[in-house]
C-alpha cells in the first residue's frame, strides 16, 4: 500500500498531535517493511529536517515552499490538490492526524485526540471551535476509518454525532511515548534544586490559572515552593501570565516558554511532581511521559484519566484551586508516591509498538 501522511505537525514546534504523529510514524518504521510511506510537508519560512525522521525501507518525503495558510484552504475549502499529486502516485490510504480528512487517497483515516472544541468551545480559540467544530461531522461521515486516543474521545464521537452506526469505524488506540529513549540535556536557564512542574500550552483549558492560584495559598505556609511552567504561548497566555504579580508569586513561578525534548526530559526527571490540572483532556500525554519516568503525578479528576491512568496519578478538583493546593501540600510534606510497579505496567500497556500494531492492522482492514 501507499500510506500518504501530512507532516507538518511536527515541522518545527511540537505540540500534542506533533508528538503523537512523530511517535506513531517511528514506531511504524520499526514493524512495517512492506508498504511505501509518502511523507508531505510544506512552509513558506520553515524546512523539515529529514535527518531528524526514522528511515522506513520504502519512504519518500516532500517539502513544498507553500504557505500553510493557503495549502489549508485549498486542500479544507476545495479539496485540491489530492496528496497523491505531490509524488505522482495513486495513494491508498491518507493518514491525517487531525479531525480533517485529507484530499486524495482511496481511503481515508483521521485521528480524533478530542472533541473539546464542540464540548468546552469558551476553552479554545474561536479560530480552533470554527476551523474543526462546523465540519466535523462531515469529516467523520467522509472517513473511512476513525482513530479515537481513548474510549472517552470515542464514546464523545458517537454522542454528538448521535450516529451509532459509525462505531464500526472507530478504533480506540491509546498514545505512547518515546520519553525513555531520549538523551536529557539540562537546560541554560536555573533551576532550583526542589520544584513542581506544569507542561501543556498556555491557554484557559489546560488551566493554569487556578493552579497558579494553588502555588499562592501554598506559599502561605511553604514560602520556598517553586513550579516550573513548560509549554509554547497559546492564546490569551497575557491574561494568564497577567495573574502572577496579583498574586505575588513572582519568586515562585519560573516561566521557560517552548524547550526541546532532551530539555523537557531534565526537568521531568528532577521534578518533585508533575502538576497537570487540565479541564478537558483525550488523552494526557505529559501524564503518560511522568509515568513513563516513574515521577509523581497530581492531576485533575477526570473520566478520561481514570481510565487511561487509573490510580496512578493523585486527583484533584480542577475546579477548586483550595483543594488543589491541599492535595499537593499534603504531597510535599508526605513525599509518599510509591507506585513503581504500577508505572511499569503503564508504560508496557501504553506505548508506540502497541500503538503502530493496531494502526497498520487497521491500515490493512480497511484498504
Amino acid at each position: 500500500m501507499n500510506l500518504g501522511f501530512d507532516i507538518r505537525p511536527f515541522l518545527k514546534e511540537e505540540s500534542g498531535v506533533g508528538v503523537y504523529l512523530r511517535g506513531l510514524l517511528t514506531a511504524l518504521s520499526k514493524i512495517d517493511r512492506e508498504n511505501r510511506y509518502l511523507l508531505f510537508s510544506s512552509s513558506f519560512k520553515d524546512r523539515i529536517d529529514k535527518n531528524s525522521l526514522t528511515e522506513f525501507k520504502n519512504m519518500k518525503i516532500k517539502d513544498f515552499r507553500i504557505p500553510v495558510s493557503l495549502l489549508n484552504f485549498f486542500w479544507y475549502k476545495i479539496g485540491f490538490p489530492p496528496l497523491g499529486l505531490f509524488f505522482l502516485k495513486k495513494i491508498d490510504i491518507v493518514h491525517s492526524p487531525v479531525p480533517k480528512t485529507l484530499p486524495g487517497g482511496k481511503k481515508k483515516i483521521i485521528t480524533v485526540h478530542d472533541l473539546c472544541f464542540i464540548e468546552k468551545p469558551l476553552l479554545v480559540m474561536e479560530e480552533a471551535v470554527k476551523y474543526f467544530k462546523e465540519s466535523f461531522e462531515k469529516e467523520v461521515e467522509k472517513a473511512d476509518g476513525i482513530i479515537a486516543v481513548s474510549e472517552f474521545t470515542k464514546s464523545k464521537i458517537l454522542e454528538i454525532t448521535q450516529n451509532q452506526n459509525y462505531e464500526k469505524k472507530i478504533r480506540v488506540i491509546y498514545e505512547g511515548s518515546d520519553i525513555n529513549e531520549i538523551k536529557s540535556k539540562k537546560p541554560s536557564f536555573k533551576i532550583p534544586e526542589k520544584y513542581l512542574l506544569f507542561v501543556g500550552t498556555i491557554e484557559p483549558r489546560k488551566n493554569l490559572s487556578r493552579l497558579l492560584k494553588a502555588i499562592s495559598i501554598i506559599k502561605e505556609k511553604k514560602p520556598e515552593v517553586k513550579l516550573i511552567v513548560v509549554g509554547k504561548k497559546g492564546w490569551a497566555y497575557k491574561e494568564i501570565f497577567g495573574q502572577i504579580p496579583k498574586l505575588d508569586i513572582g519568586e515562585n513561578i519560573i516561566i521557560t516558554d517552548y524547550i526541546s525534548r532532551r530539555e523537557l526530559k531534565f526537568l521531568y526527571e528532577n521534578t518533585q511532581a508533575l502538576v497537570f490540572p487540565s479541564l478537558y483532556e483525550g488523552f494526557g500525554l505529559p501524564l503518560l511521559e511522568a509515568i513513563y519516568l516513574k515521577k509523581p503525578v497530581l492531576a485533575s479528576d477526570l473520566p478520561v484519566f481514570r481510565e487511561i491512568f487509573g490510580d496512578y496519578p493523585l486527583y484533584f478538583d480542577p475546579l477548586n484551586s483550595k483543594d488543589m493546593a491541599e492535595k499537593i501540600s499534603d504531597f510535599l510534606s508526605e513525599g509518599k508516591f510509591d507506585k513503581e510497579r504500577y508505572a511499569e505496567k503503564l508504560s508496557t500497556k501504553l506505548s508506540w509498538e502497541k500503538a503502530a500494531e493496531k494502526t497498520l492492522n487497521f491500515y490493512k482492514e480497511i484498504k
